[in-house]
């Protein structure tokens, strides 16, 4: 990135740079990859950055994005669109053009690795990017463009046929200021699943990194778009989110270690000999034990900080933590629901802002129903994830999935000729199915709006009058009779047994809440709000 951003007091750079740690505050994070080299030193980094990998859920990494993807101004950083003003959490969905909405962008496409997790939601690859230029670019391989056929607004990104050498294919090319942070990415992908990546499709990684035309791209791009300080600001944040880092923006021109003109010469994790380095100094961001749930009666939260010396300053009541809130100095004990803000100070310097939500039930097992949660799903590619526009071919026999709102729709071929979707419709199939489930909570009602082409709709359970089924279930699998449009599904949910057990949520500091419109919620305050299948009342 060749932004100039005004993170802190900045900047000291230099080359052949010597620290008594780690960079950008890692310590001995790296040292087991001291003495390494080429693909033994592929192999110790991804152990180091395998270790305690903890991704968020897919859901999660909507509310993750505040700490990782945030610009000045507050909005979502938009990585494929320089014409977006989006709010987080709030401006997702279904797109026509650009500046509809953005969404989840997996860099290396997830028809690669088959949805697998951890790959799905890992957030150093998976990044916000506009609806609409997301779609456009599909699962096509990076790349520089010749012959353009699509262009983002003011010419951010472009897609069309490869001027790469070795690649005559088509690629989408991402703007100059973030070339590199896509090339470190992509070497990050290499290594951290160095074991996987050799069978993935897409025709880019292999067992040993990449093909040798995308990774010449990369290692150019890398060298062309050096590391700054918001690649370093993001990339601490991730680690405040998934517990691992990026090796390759701590050390800058690591990839020439493994694949490049170092291959030979030994890696040293605190008298580093690479590219030019940018030290920014910087503050962990606190973290909370145990993880932001629902706890019965009481919980005591732990805070620390990996910054050494660093004070912690809280909040309990959901205001913005800062230097003049409560001073941390032990656990604390929350008896009643809470929201936990911390910053973690040092020299001057504050951290990135860390919050969880934390829910005390007093173990009511009434199981008496809740009011009913309702919530739209949009039911097009967009919500599947899926790069085919129209027709899909028959020879793809993968389930299409997707989550919304803790709803989780899975569009089958089963056996089914064909399965369509488009930008504004699905359509079922005689053969195909289509499964709505829930985790939590009972599935009540579910009303489709159908498009242009109707045909009876059945249900493995419940009764369907029309296109609207009523019951009582956790799941339920739709066929047709025919060739049937599906533009929209409205549900409704209620029910939920009592809570007596931690309830987690794998990102720290956040959990997946709705409002009694099916909302999703970043930072409940006072109402009725729906956690874990019960209806919960914030005083």
């Amino acid at each position: 990135m060749k932004t100039k951003l005004l993170l802190f007091s900045l900047l000291v750079a230099w080359v052949g740079s010597v620290w008594a740690q780690g960079p950008n505050n890692t310590g001995t994070y790296y040292q087991s990859a001291n003495g390494k080299s080429g693909q033994g030193l592929r192999t110790a980094m991804a152990s180091i950055i395998t270790q305690n990998h903890n991704v968020v859920s897919y859901d999660g990494l909507i509310s993750a994005y505040e700490q990782t993807d945030t610009r000045a101004d507050g909005c979502v950083r938009d990585w494929y669109s320089c014409t977006t003003n989006y709010r987080h959490g709030k401006d997702t969905g279904g797109y026509r053009q650009e500046g509809d909405s953005y969404n989840r962008e997996h860099s290396v496409p997830q028809s690669w690795f088959n949805k697998r997790t951890p790959m799905k939601s890992d957030i150093i690859h998976v990044v916000p990017t506009d609806g609409y230029v997301n779609n456009r670019r599909s699962s096509y391989p990076f790349g520089e463009v010749g012959s353009v056929t699509y262009r983002a607004n003011q010419d951010y990104c472009r897609l069309g046929s490869s001027k790469t050498p070795g690649y005559s294919g088509t690629v989408f090319e991402v703007p100059d200021e973030i070339k590199g942070d896509m090339a470190r990415i992509y070497f990050y992908m290499a290594t951290r699943y160095k074991d996987q990546c050799g069978s993935w499709g897409g025709n880019i990684f292999t067992s040993d990194g990449m093909v040798k035309w995308e990774l010449d791209q990369m290692m150019a791009w890398s060298k062309e778009d050096p590391v700054d300080a918001r690649e370093i600001a993001r990339n601490n944040a991730v680690q405040g989110v998934q517990k691992n880092r990026n090796p390759f923006v701590d050390y800058p021109g690591l990839e020439d270690y493994i694949w490049g003109s170092k291959k030979n010469s030994t890696f040293s994790y605190d008298h580093y000999e690479g590219g030019t380095i940018i030290d920014v100094p910087t503050v962990a961001m606190p973290t909370f034990t145990p993880d932001a749930g629902t706890y019965y009666n009481k919980v005591d939260v732990i805070m620390s900080c990996a910054t050494e010396g660093a004070k912690i300053y809280y909040t309990t009541d959901g205001a913005e933590a800062s230097e003049q809130s409560i001073l941390y100095t032990g656990p604390i004990t929350l008896t009643k629901t809470s929201t936990i803000k911390a910053v973690a100070v040092k020299d001057g310097l504050l951290s990135y802002q860390n919050s969880a939500f934390y829910l005390i039930t007093d173990n009511n097992d009434s199981g008496d129903d809740i009011e009913p949660v309702d919530g739209e799903i949009i039911l097009n590619a967009d919500f599947f994830e899926t790069s085919y526009t129209g027709t899909l071919p028959a020879t793809d026999t993968q389930d299409l999935e997707g989550s919304e709102n803790g709803i989780t729709v899975v569009y089958a071929k089963a056996t089914g000729d064909y399965r369509y979707a488009n930008d504004s419709e699905i359509r079922l199939y005689k053969g195909n199915t289509l499964t709505v489930s829930v985790g939590q909570g009972t599935l009540t009602e579910i009303e489709f709006t159908t498009g242009k082409k109707t045909a009876v709709l059945n249900a493995d359970k419940g009764s369907v009058s029309g296109y609207k089924w009523t019951g009582n279930a956790n799941e339920i699998v739709f066929t047709s009779g025919g060739t049937l449009s599906l533009a929209k599904m409205k549900v409704a949910i209620s029910g939920g047994a009592g809570i007596d057990q931690v309830q987690t949520n794998t990102l720290s500091g956040q959990r997946v809440i709705y409002n009694l419109r099916g909302q999703r919620v970043a930072n409940p305050t006072h109402g009725i709000y729906i956690v874990d299948g019960r209806k919960v009342i914030i005083d």
